[in-house]
């Protein structure tokens, strides 16, 4: 059909190399042996789009590259992912993930990124209303490099925003709060981000729930909030939907709230049901989390656990 948006647009505004390090009971202050390591082109739009390939979605990613990334490029090409990102001075960012597989945690050591000129920001504004144009959905996600105004995410929307363009925002602190106030068609924060955007301590999944639904009340029409082991919590209009966590062999946690936002843009572009959307949301998270890197899930992968995903619908 002439005029049909057929593409998901992500955009990873703070890239980064990703060098994962797997370690036996880490000792601070002391020399310790890595077993192996990995290295994964890394950035919450760059994961997003890494599970949507696998899904068999169009899709493509923008942002920032310096000229130290030349191996996210590669990467991506070798995974089929298209990419169109804004060539800038300064160096992208390398963030270390030291996994100690003995007690089961990840200590991640993430760089601010790099500092980016004006002109740097307008031509990266400029490539995602060119994209926009022609998607179904748009992700904006992740952190922002120095130099970047923390309207940056609200300015892009309030531009795209309008009935055909679903836009997901997947950020924090203030990029998060300014970003809300353009009214994105999803949010997904963590429960952390949820703490700070109502400015006090979330006790109790009521209490985690009424927040959301004054975030709901605002204009946005889904609002997805994970709680790690205590699975999610998703909210719209009509309904809220308490996702129960399976029970799995955690390797790695990087990359897994980026798979369950994946999830929904891949419902929302095959234009799926809510609930079967949750499913493969969750389930595309889990596969992630039974990784070590910043792996993708797999489509296999979410048709072996999609079913197995409990959801409780609770009535508004």
């Amino acid at each position: 059909m002439k005029g049909m948006k057929m593409m998901i647009t992500t955009v990873t505004a703070n890239p980064a190399i990703d060098r994962t390090v797997i370690v036996e009971n880490l000792r601070l202050g002391s020399v310790n042996r890595v077993i192996r390591s990995r290295v994964d082109a890394g950035g919450k739009g760059i994961n997003v789009a890494k599970n949507l390939k696998n899904l068999g979605d169009e899709v493509i990613t923008l942002g920032f590259l310096g000229p130290n990334a030349q191996y996210i490029i590669d990467c991506l090409e070798e995974e089929g992912i298209k990419s169109d990102f804004v060539k800038i001075k300064n160096d992208t960012r390398t963030n270390i993930k030291i996994s100690d597989i003995s007690r089961g945690e990840v200590t991640d050591l993430n760089e601010y990124g790099p500092e980016v000129s004006e002109e740097e920001i307008e031509l990266l504004k400029e490539s995602i209303f060119r994209y926009a144009e022609k998607s179904k959905v748009l992700v904006l996600s992740g952190s922002l490099p120095l130099g970047v105004p923390k309207t940056f995410y609200k300015e892009i929307i309030k531009e795209v925003k309008n009935k055909d363009l679903k836009i997901i925002l997947d950020a924090d602190n203030q990029a998060l709060f300014y970003g809300i106030e353009e009214r994105p068609f999803m949010i997904k924060p963590n429960l952390h981000e949820l703490e700070d955007i109502v400015g006090r301590k979330l006790e109790t999944l009521e209490e985690i729930i009424e927040e959301g639904k004054k975030l709901n009340k605002k204009g946005i029409e889904i609002v997805a909030i994970s709680m790690g082991k205590e699975g999610s919590v998703v909210i719209t209009d009509d309904a809220v939907f308490r996702v129960k966590p399976l029970k799995v062999e955690v390797k790695g946690t990087v990359g897994a709230g980026d798979a369950y936002v994946a999830g929904f843009a891949h419902g929302i572009y095959r234009g799926l049901s809510l609930e079967e959307t949750i499913k493969i949301a969750a389930a595309l998270s889990t596969s992630v989390v039974m990784k070590e890197g910043t792996g993708a899930g797999t489509i296999e992968e979410v048709n072996a656990l999609k079913d197995k995903i409990e959801i409780e619908r609770i009535e508004r």
